[in-house]
């Protein structure tokens, strides 16, 4: 799950305008950036994701876009006539707080610095201007709940995993798949070699839900 609040400042745009920048902090929207800001996240350049997590997580994916009437900043209200600021805070699961972090401080500010609002005027000023802030909080486990049960960290893994599908085994042998979320990459965050498997990760928290149910199964 990821709720994501964007806070702008009132009368500065019109309804079209407040919903395409929602548009632009959709998840699957932001992650047509991470081309562009590899050398911020790293990983792999062939990596994808899975088509039926990608559905799931989107399912469960809210943004929010706030008009604030007064808004103060070092000790001044701010002008009409002054560039727009932004202010974002990304809710996600505690356990990947840290994880998801650099991903979405760059995804979210490289998307409103594309903003039409921006690209008439200077995109790049918000990489040298604090015109984009972004706050990522994680929100603790059994602090979220859906079908009107606590979901933790466990509980969304199973969801995502379910939601998983069919991904074709990779012509190249050097390209793992995540058996957990699906996810196809030459580069893992760890991996695991089960039964002469090898299995790759793209998170701790895919591999030690995978380790947890083999240790599950072996004691049944």
């Amino acid at each position: 799950m990821m709720f994501l609040e964007l806070f702008v400042p009132r009368g500065r745009f019109g309804a079209e305008e407040l919903r395409r920048l929602a548009e632009r902090l959709t998840m699957k929207q932001l992650l047509t950036h991470i081309e562009a800001i590899r050398d911020v996240v790293g990983g792999a350049e062939d990596s994808s994701a899975n088509p039926g997590v990608m559905d799931f997580l989107g399912s469960i994916n809210h943004v929010i876009v706030h008009e604030i009437g007064t808004w103060i900043v070092d000790d001044r209200a701010l002008g009409s006539a002054e560039p727009t600021r932004y202010v974002a805070r990304a809710y996600v699961p505690g356990p990947w707080r840290k994880a998801m972090s650099a991903f979405l401080v760059a995804s979210i500010t490289r998307a409103l610095s594309l903003a039409d609002s921006l690209a008439d005027a200077e995109p790049e000023r918000c990489y040298w201007e604090p015109c984009v802030e972004v706050q990522v909080i994680g929100v603790p486990e059994g602090g979220y709940g859906v079908f009107g049960r606590v979901v933790g960290e466990s509980a969304m893994l199973d969801m995502i995993a379910d939601a998983k599908t069919d991904t074709p085994a990779p012509d190249d042998p050097g390209v793992l798949i995540d058996p957990v979320c699906g996810m196809v990459a030459s580069e893992m965050v760890s991996t695991l070699e089960h039964d002469g498997t090898t299995y790759g990760f793209c998170c701790a928290g895919c591999r030690k839900y995978f380790v947890d149910k083999l240790a599950a199964e072996a004691s049944q």
